[in-house]
């Protein structure tokens, strides 16, 4: 009997250990990030109406700072703000993956993914079509 309890012993602790590795705690995005974005656009967008142009445009090293303000375990909130135009402020809302890497935004009008690389780096994608213009961004951001 004992030797039929000392295996269920060994069995419950050798599948306890995957549930242990995976139990990774939620990665603190709250604070200030700073990087660049590199975009291509088409048309005219609210947000960033300095670079309206009916032509396909190209633009490196526009800085975008974002705030995320909180968060509540895989949800959080912030803002982001257009340097060419501070009113532009747009508010944020994300959750992060359950890879505690992959991150999906949303602002005003947009959509953004993301990917983790640390934890004060991330890079993200940025998508907004309109009836008057689209853009893609890709940026790498930092915590400060």
């Amino acid at each position: 009997m004992a030797k039929i309890w000392a295996s269920i012993l060994v069995l419950a602790a050798l599948l306890w250990v995957p549930v242990l590795a995976g139990a990774e705690e939620v990665p603190d995005l709250v604070g200030n990030w700073t990087g660049n974005v590199s975009v291509v656009r088409l048309g005219s967008l609210d947000a960033v109406p300095e670079m309206s142009s009916e032509n396909l445009t190209y633009s490196d090293g526009i800085s975008r700072p974002l705030v995320i303000e909180e968060q509540n375990g895989r949800r959080f909130a912030g803002v982001w703000t257009s340097t060419g135009n501070p009113e532009a402020s747009e508010m944020i809302l994300g959750v992060i993956g359950f890879d505690n890497e992959t991150i999906y935004m949303v602002d005003e009008d947009g959509h953004i993914d993301g990917k983790l690389i640390s934890a004060t780096e991330m890079e993200v994608v940025y998508r907004e079509v309109d009836p008057d213009g689209m853009i893609v961004t890709i940026s790498r951001y930092t915590k400060a």
